[in-house]
């Protein structure tokens, strides 16, 4: 199985009146044959979880993932209609655009509804508010529960992501590191992200996650980036999907 923790559907996949077109974004996972997507709204400060939830409803493709803004009322509640209302098996913590410190303790209501429901918890990492060492202390707070830590920790620090890694098997790294590649001028179409192998080396293949960030980036791309590790055809197995698979129950 192949499949993609982190697709956003978000306004460049809306249609001429207005609706949000599925059918395009799964067509760019088609390109790299992927079998499934995690598909999460576009991020705002008001997150459409309910417009998202139409959108994918009925398709088998599909996994929903809510955004979550812990510090708006009634966040639990939030959770609980992605559960219970919305068929969504994930929730998606984005510190760096609803300013708020990941491991406040706001947010562990949050998350340890997420463990109740049984959803797997996606976290934005970076610096400052979104720090790896501070998802760290939300992966301790529910040490059953994945949480698939995104962009691995960067721009700032990947070996601190690797090392909360280390110390709570609960955490994977996910794969959506280009941007900070093309960042620092390098083409994703040539880079070879040395920084994923790193990651490999130390957690083994187990741990990493493959997600495309798409539209930011098609998920060819990535794929394409991966592949010039040279990793293996066991690993790439692994992080390309059977990982994803393993993390949200699918086989």
């Amino acid at each position: 199985m192949r499949g993609d923790f982190e697709a956003y559907l978000n306004d460049e996949f809306r249609d001429e009146s207005g609706n949000l077109d599925l059918n395009a974004l799964l067509a760019l996972e088609d390109e790299a044959d992927m079998d499934v997507a995690v598909i999460m709204p576009t991020p705002q400060p008001n997150p459409r979880n309910d417009e998202l939830a139409a959108a994918i409803r009925g398709n088998q493709r599909t996994l929903g993932c809510a955004l979550v803004h812990p510090t708006e009322p009634e966040p639990v509640e939030q959770v609980k209609l992605a559960a219970n209302e919305w068929g969504m098996p994930g929730i998606k913590l984005m510190p760096a655009i609803h300013n708020y410190n990941v491991d406040d303790p706001i947010v562990r209501p949050v998350v340890e509804a997420a463990r109740d429901y049984g959803l797997i918890i996606s976290i934005h990492s970076g610096p400052n508010n979104c720090h790896p060492n501070r998802i760290g202390t939300v992966a301790s707070w529910v040490p059953e529960t994945p949480i698939i830590m995104d962009h691995m920790g960067f721009p700032d620090d990947l070996d601190a992501a690797i090392s909360a890694a280390k110390a709570n098997k609960n955490i994977s790294l996910g794969t959506t590191i280009l941007r900070f590649h093309r960042r620092w001028g390098t083409d994703p179409d040539t880079v070879v992200p040395t920084e994923v192998k790193s990651a490999v080396d130390v957690l083994g293949p187990e741990r990493i996650v493959f997600g495309s960030n798409l539209p930011e980036y098609r998920p060819i791309q990535v794929i394409n980036a991966l592949k010039r590790l040279e990793l293996g055809d066991n690993a790439e197995a692994l992080i390309f999907g059977d990982n994803l698979a393993r993390i949200y129950g699918l086989a």
